[in-house]
C-alpha cells in the first residue's frame, strides 16, 4: 500500500507543472555556477561569507525592500518578497492570485506588531492559519 501511495505522489509531482528556474546558482550560467556561494557542498558560513563579500553596499541595501533588485553579476534575479506569508498568503507568484472561488485570504497585522505581542502561540496560529490558505489553493 506503502509503495502505491509513494507511487501516486510521484506521478502527482511529475505532472504538477514546470519546474522553476532557480533564484541563484543556475547550473545553466557558466559565469556563476562555479562561484564559491553555490557550492553546495562548502559549508554554510563558507558560502554566505563569499556571497556577502561579493555584493556592494548598493546592492546589499537593495535587497532590503519587499522587491529586491537583481544582481546579474552574481546570478541573483530579483525577488518579490510579500511571498513570505507573514501576513498570510498574498497575492503573488504563479498559484496564489485571487478570483473566483477564492477571492480574498486573511491579512495579519504588520510583523513588528504581531511581535510586540510577546505572544509565542499567535505565531504559531497564524502559521497554522497560512498553512490552511496554501493547501487550500493548491
Amino acid at each position: 500500500m506503502d509503495s502505491i501511495l509513494i507511487t501516486i505522489v510521484f506521478l502527482l509531482l511529475l505532472l504538477s507543472g514546470e519546474a522553476r528556474d532557480p533564484f541563484a546558482c543556475d547550473p545553466k550560467n557558466t559565469s556563476t555556477n562555479n562561484l564559491p556561494f553555490c557550492k553546495a557542498s562548502l559549508p554554510i558560513p563558507t558560502r554566505v561569507n563569499d556571497l556577502i563579500g561579493r555584493l556592494t553596499l548598493q546592492e546589499k541595501v537593495s535587497m532590503l525592500v519587499n522587491n529586491a533588485a537583481a544582481v546579474p553579476r552574481v546570478g541573483i534575479k530579483g525577488y518579490e518578497w510579500w511571498s513570505e506569508a507573514l501576513h498570510g498568503v498574498s497575492n503573488v507568484g504563479p498559484g496564489t492570485k485571487f478570483g473566483g472561488q477564492f477571492p480574498a485570504a486573511t491579512s495579519f497585522p504588520q510583523v513588528i506588531t504581531t511581535v510586540a505581542s510577546f505572544n509565542a502561540s499567535l505565531w504559531e496560529a497564524i502559521g497554522r492559519v497560512s498553512y490552511m490558505f496554501f493547501k487550500a489553493i493548491l
